[in-house]
């Protein structure tokens, strides 16, 4: 019986250390996870749109910041209309840096309320 216990022992130990090794480090957006952010409409431009963030979500955006995103999506239905002072949730494959200074690429945009949950168009 030791002998058994001794070897199930061992072999837990071996398969243990087997995924030990050197790993690369995931790069932002590796992960499968997506990323968003809830912010109000400022400007609305042919290809993007000028937004403040309220809702930060799970970027590294701060609370109040400015960013432009592009209307060019990758969702089915596309970027729908919006006016100045709506609100919108920006889906994005990847984090952003706190001053992102280049336009934002969106896998979706989506009209919210003021707490952030969808509207239906």
């Amino acid at each position: 019986m030791r002998k058994y216990i001794a070897f199930v022992f061992a072999l837990v130990c071996v398969l243990g250390s087997a995924g030990c090794g050197d790993q690369e480090p995931l790069e932002q957006g590796d992960n499968k996870m997506q990323y968003f952010f809830t912010a109000k409409v400022l400007e609305i431009g042919e290809e993007y749109l000028m937004l403040e963030v309220f809702d930060i979500g799970n970027t590294n955006l701060l609370d109040g910041a400015i960013v432009e995103v592009s209307t060019e999506v990758t969702a089915a239905a596309g970027c729908p209309e919006f006016v100045v002072d709506e609100c919108a949730r920006v889906l994005m494959a990847r984090n952003t840096e706190n001053a992102a200074a280049e336009r934002l690429e969106a896998l979706s945009i989506y009209k919210t309320d003021e707490t952030g949950k969808p509207i239906a168009d």
